[in-house]
């Protein structure tokens, strides 16, 4: 018989930390996805609404599914007991799992609006800007110089590791909502930004960071060195690429990733990646590295490039000089310094830089002034709003490169900005919603603690370039997903996090046998004389000084929700406490279930708040 007393009430701030276990894998993503609550549903085999869940806050679900760097696999506490959950790979099996079901995907009610809103660039964060405000009921027109949308995605991006369909998937989902989509348009060639400005109530820029930085040393200007948002740019639009025999790429990103292996593809015999700081220090999540260097891919770190080396006008060689790690730079970590009489050469024909990118200002009308900081231009932090009235800038195009998530949280943000100005509201007021309902009986799957990480299927190594046709192998995907069996599986892992426990000192008479009965060590009893308080605990000064007094510590990390000790408490002063956390703000949107956001909410220059 399950026992429930389900209470709703409001939690003061000061319970904010009490209540951050809840929320840490959720905080970690962009878009605020509800990773935890998808994940349940796929564990029960309710997959349409697991997608729904995981699809409602993401406007790029589909593309995150395949690509995502996934920050909350990072956040995620089943990491702390053997490895996190394969949070991404559960998001691509439901989206599959849709697609192929046939279900059509539920568009929101919209009410039409009057206001009409540009929006320059068709990748994640141009994505998530028209998504918002069109489903708040702003006529968006959203351009792009590309023949179709995705930005990055779409030129950056591998096929075989990113499948277009998975971009048509988001775009179609886009334009369902009646946004207009103009392609192959040049803002300032063939639509000038002054004509945006008097045609538009708001203009949203997110143009991204496609121009590749240049590589300062010398011998840059020989023939066979091809920048790597260049070189994607080709592969993805089919155009001829020479590689050569062996090719040098270098950069630690993921574009220095799918540059390497895009050069397998096209028929390179060796590829290094030369990276200038360590391999812990690289900015590509495990997997990504993994499948590089298992394709044959070699990686040479504490490197940097010096000279170019040069042979009738071609490249034949990059000389490189070791490094070593020296004091932390303005990012917190180790600066490369470089060694003297360590140089080397590694010898190839196609010389890859793939080190960082910037956004092209040359289409913002000099007249219109636009404030320009680093080669950014410059908004407020918590309006995205230009200096130019009625102009604002997010994603990449003023961040500098992000990774998809990043640009599409962005994005977000940027479109409930232009909806206050539009409104003419200078804030929104969020109320934070706590549901807490508690219970003296909790089940956690069967073998859910014991359960590894489940593999997530991969194409064998043999089978990945078939072909001696480039475009073939550019095409033949990588990562097969998980079958339905492997996504139960996978999502039984679970710790669920939004359950914890709760002891009523009323009740409880400091037996001890919660924490005999804990498998994982995570409870203990201690004199309370021990303990030191630093800031205001009532319930410890009031305990201080007494000889009994006893104490119940929880690690709250390490727990894993077993309930084995609210089943063996013999006066139930032991319950888990469920806990539901969401925001609504006066407009009626749900902007995102943050506890955190939710103090800040209305705070001027914070989180939305009033410039």
């Amino acid at each position: 018989m399950v026992i429930e007393q389900p209470q709703e009430f409001l939690v003061q701030p000061v319970d904010a930390s009490w209540l951050q276990c809840n929320i840490e894998c959720q905080e970690a993503c962009p878009v605020g996805t509800n990773c935890r609550g998808y994940l349940n549903l796929a564990a029960e085999g309710r997959f349409e609404e697991g997608y729904i869940l995981s699809r409602d806050p993401n406007p790029v679900a589909a593309m995150c599914s395949y690509v995502c760097s996934a920050p909350c696999e990072r956040a995620c506490r089943r990491g702390d007991i053997d490895r996190p959950l394969a949070i991404r790979a559960m998001k691509r099996f439901l989206v599959e799992w849709h697609e192929a079901s046939g279900i059509p995907d539920v568009m929101p009610e919209i009410t039409p609006r009057d206001e009409r809103v540009a929006v320059v660039g068709a990748g994640p964060a141009g994505l998530a800007v028209a998504r918002e405000l069109a489903t708040n009921g702003y006529q968006v027109t959203v351009y792009d110089s590309l023949p179709y949308a995705g930005g990055t995605m779409l030129i950056g991006v591998p096929a075989f590791r990113l499948p277009r369909e998975a971009i048509e998937m988001d775009v179609r989902l886009v334009e369902r909502l009646g946004v207009r989509f103009v392609y192959d348009t040049t803002i300032g060639t063939d639509i000038t930004f002054d004509q945006l400005l008097q045609d538009f109530d708001g203009i949203a820029i997110t143009a991204g960071a496609m121009d590749a930085v240049a590589l300062d040393v010398p011998g840059a200007e020989l023939d066979g060195v091809q920048y790597g948002v260049d070189f994607m740019k080709k592969a993805n639009l089919g155009q001829p690429l020479e590689v050569g025999t062996d090719v040098v790429v270098i950069g630690g990103g993921y574009t220095a990733m799918d540059c390497s292996r895009t050069s397998l593809r096209h028929g390179a015999d060796h590829v290094s990646i030369v990276y200038r700081r360590t391999r812990s220090e690289l900015v590509v999540d495990e997997e990504e590295l993994g499948e590089t260097e298992r394709e044959g891919v070699r990686m040479e770190f504490l490197a940097s490039p010096i000279e170019i080396i040069g042979k009738d006008g071609k490249v034949a060689g990059v000389k490189f000089i070791r490094n070593r790690l020296g004091e932390p730079d303005a990012s917190g970590r180790r600066s490369p310094v470089p060694i003297e009489g360590s140089e080397f050469v590694i010898p190839a024909q196609v010389v890859i830089p793939a080190v960082s990118q910037a956004a092209d200002l040359a289409f913002l009308p000099v007249e219109a002034r636009f404030e320009i900081n680093r080669g950014r231009v410059k908004v407020d932090p918590a309006t995205y709003a230009s200096n130019v009235k009625g102009v604002f800038a997010c994603g990449d195009f003023v961040t500098g490169p992000t990774t998809l998530i990043e640009a599409a949280g962005h994005g977000k943000k940027c479109a409930y900005a232009i909806d206050r100005y539009l409104s003419g509201r200078t804030d929104v007021t969020v109320a934070a919603n706590v549901k807490i309902t508690s219970s003296w009986r909790h089940d956690m799957p069967e073998f859910y603690d014991v359960l590894p990480r489940q593999h997530i299927p991969m194409v064998p190594l043999a089978a990945r370039m078939p072909s001696t046709e480039p475009v073939v192998n550019f095409n033949t995907p990588v990562e097969l997903g998980y079958d339905a069996n492997g996504a139960v599986a996978e999502s039984t892992r679970c710790l669920m996090c939004n359950f914890n426990i709760w002891f009523d000192p009323f009740r409880c008479v400091l037996c001890g046998a919660c924490a005999d009965v804990c498998p994982e060590g995570v409870i203990h009893m201690v004199d309370i004389n021990t303990l030191k308080s630093e800031g205001l605990l009532p319930e410890l000064e009031e305990a201080y000084g007494w000889d009994n007094g006893g104490a119940m510590i929880l690690d709250e990390e390490r727990c894993i929700r077993c309930a084995l000790c609210v089943k063996r408490c013999p006066f139930d002063a032991i319950t888990m406490e469920r806990f539901e956390l969401q925001e609504i703000s006066t407009d009626g949107r749900l902007y995102k279930e943050s506890y955190r956001d939710a103090q800040l909410a209305g705070t001027p220059g914070v989180a939305g708040g009033p410039r």
